[in-house]
């Protein structure tokens, strides 16, 4: 048997952010896959502020100084800035660095899947790998949707979450604007999704869709390999002379969507990144959420007692989310409207100039962006 202050299950952005700012604990983190990053399920799609508050400079594939919202029936709008606001990033690269910070502070074990959980007396006492028994005061559950600790502890939570699935080719050779990041909408594309486009270089990029999972927030069914292959030969994305021969790497995944944790804690058991559903509920960003949640909750532990802790987690998961039961409103509408209905919500959103479009595609939402877009979507419907 094995002893620590803390084990952390999952090795990605959430966990080893969280183990590269805790001090002075003794701090174990596993990963039950064999090489930490792959296979790549994100599309790494991240802001400036991202790079500069986590220092991921060095992970950056390609930058660009604007996005555009581009519709089912051929409506685009584009947002232009001054300097690079998105940027996309080499996902094992940054797990990469993340994971040298880490080993500063603590142990990585990987491949390491956890076999047995024992629960006592509504905490968890105890956690099985191969046959070797690991004990710790306090567990953080990092391991993404399939939630490795939560769904022993605390199973209802568990059931609760929306899912979203998405498929992404990485394609070489294309011809492209590499100016902006493209993102696309409408139910001739991807019913209850969207799809984009992420350049990682003048003729490289990211293709790709996702879409709630049927019955887990979904209420259609979709293939969505064949989708994304009608998506990029349908002619509405700027990117040219794509086959199969572009595709140099294929990426794919589930995340938790839209429905965060009420109770980002249980006992000795705190939740973060995307086991904790911190995902923008606008797109589904996950990696900023991510790094934000463990940061924060690290820093917290850092300083105050497990109880103090537990109240200022619970704040900020509070306040990150305050409005994403309102913008269940429009996730429901989304889900159940016609294209017609989908395109005018989308142009009432690209009416806002560029900064407060940039803040909404960061889901800091205000309550007057509810009231606007109430306000607006009839008007906008008359298309």
């Amino acid at each position: 048997m094995k002893k620590y202050d803390i084990i952390v299950v999952g090795a990605g952005p959430a966990g080893l952010c969280f183990a590269g700012h805790i001090t002075n604990k003794n701090v174990l983190v596993i990963d039950r896959k064999h090489e930490l990053g792959r296979p790549v399920k994100s599309s790494a799609g991240t802001f400036t502020d991202t790079l500069i508050d986590f220092g991921l400079e060095d992970a950056v594939r390609h930058s660009s100084n604007g996005f555009r919202i581009i519709l089912g029936n051929g409506f685009t709008r584009g947002f232009h800035y001054e300097k690079p606001v998105l940027h996309t990033l080499d996902f094992p690269r940054m797990i990469e660095i993340l994971s040298e910070r880490a080993r500063n502070n603590c142990e990585i074990i990987h491949p390491a899947s956890v076999e047995k959980v024992t629960i006592k007396n509504g905490t968890i006492d105890s956690i099985e790998i191969e046959d070797t028994t690991f004990k710790a005061d306090l567990f953080i559950d990092a391991s993404g949707e399939t939630r490795a600790l939560l769904k022993h502890l605390a199973p209802l939570y568990y059931q609760k979450q929306w899912l979203a699935y998405g498929l992404e080719y990485e394609a070489a050779g294309l011809d492209m604007n590499a100016d902006h990041f493209d993102f696309f909408f409408g139910n001739t594309i991807i019913p209850e999704g969207y799809a984009w486009i992420f350049p990682t270089g003048t003729t490289t990029a990211r293709i790709g869709l996702g879409k709630l999972v049927y019955g887990k927030g979904g209420t259609k069914k979709v293939n969505l390999k064949a989708a994304l292959h009608d998506f990029i030969s349908s002619g509405i994305i700027s990117v040219m002379n794509f086959n199969e021969n572009n595709i140099t790497e294929t990426h794919g995944g589930t995340m938790t969507y839209y429905k965060p944790l009420k109770n980002p804690s249980f006992n000795n058991c705190f939740v973060i990144g995307d086991a904790s559903s911190q995902s923008s509920c606008f797109l589904g960003e996950g990696i900023r959420f991510s790094l934000m949640s463990a940061r924060k909750l690290a820093i917290a532990l850092n300083s105050h007692d497990i109880e103090t802790t537990r109240m200022h987690y619970q704040n900020y998961i509070s306040n990150m989310t305050r409005y994403f039961n309102i913008c269940m409103i429009f996730l429901h509408f989304y889900k159940l409207a016609p294209d017609r209905a989908i395109h005018a919500l989308m142009k009432a959103l690209t009416d806002y100039d560029n900064a407060n479009m940039l803040r909404i595609l960061r889901s800091e939402f205000k309550r007057t962006d509810f009231a606007r877009l109430l306000y607006t979507v009839p008007k906008n419907a008359i298309l």
